[in-house]
């Protein structure tokens, strides 16, 4: 049994764990767009900035999880019959455990292959392109349900989780329609500038890897 200054301290803490939850949502949604920056707003990739956003979304990733917890234990105790009946905090957890699976593709994945010249772009920029989708689809949709308490009881669970997989089919449309398209013509460009030049003793320096 908790001692009545300890749990006089809980709104406190809570109130704490809250604060720094929603300063790391503003981390997470500054570091993501720091990385769309770095892939769309120039000619080629951003690589150093795409890796430093990519280290910022994973710090604030760690720590949405830790306040989260301390938020969710605090309110619920870790009681699974309590747990079962709140319909957006169980989706707001799976939309963030996926979205942590997705990081971890992302950085398996998707990273290794923007970082590297390659002569297949088409295929290269399939798997960036769809969890790229996948990510910025999820973090805001986890946006929206921490504003969506008054649709909790009309929504529940399942039609929560119903309108995140529209949100994911769309965010995976667009990005396969449009971003993939882009990001296979800036992974061409990074790796016709990356080719050696061929040396015409005659002629000038030719990039045998470049279109004219």
């Amino acid at each position: 049994m908790q001692s009545p200054d300890v749990v006089a301290l809980w709104p406190l803490l809570r109130l704490v764990a809250l604060y720094v939850h929603v300063v790391a949502c503003f981390g997470a949604a500054a570091a993501i767009v720091l990385g769309d920056l770095a892939v769309f707003l120039h000619r080629q990739v951003d690589r150093r900035l795409l890796r430093r956003a990519s280290s910022w979304v994973v710090k604030a990733l760690l720590v949405l999880w830790v306040t989260g917890l301390i938020i969710i234990g605090l309110d619920t105790g870790f009681d699974l019959a309590v747990l079962f009946t709140k319909g957006k905090l169980l989706a707001k957890f799976s939309v963030v455990a996926l979205l942590t699976l997705n990081g971890l593709a992302l950085h398996k994945w998707a990273l290794p292959r923007l970082m590297a010249p390659t002569y297949e772009p088409e295929r290269t920029a399939r798997i960036p392109a769809l969890l790229g989708a996948f990510s910025l689809a999820s973090w805001l949709f986890a946006a929206f349900l921490g504003l969506a308490k008054p649709l909790a009881g009309l929504l529940g669970y399942a039609g929560f989780m119903q309108f995140y997989g529209l949100s994911l089919l769309l965010a995976l449309t667009v990005a396969w329609h449009w971003g993939r398209p882009r990001l296979a013509r800036q992974l061409a460009e990074y790796t016709a500038d990356s080719a050696p030049i061929a040396f015409d003793p005659l002629g000038p320096p030719v990039n045998p890897w470049r279109q004219s």
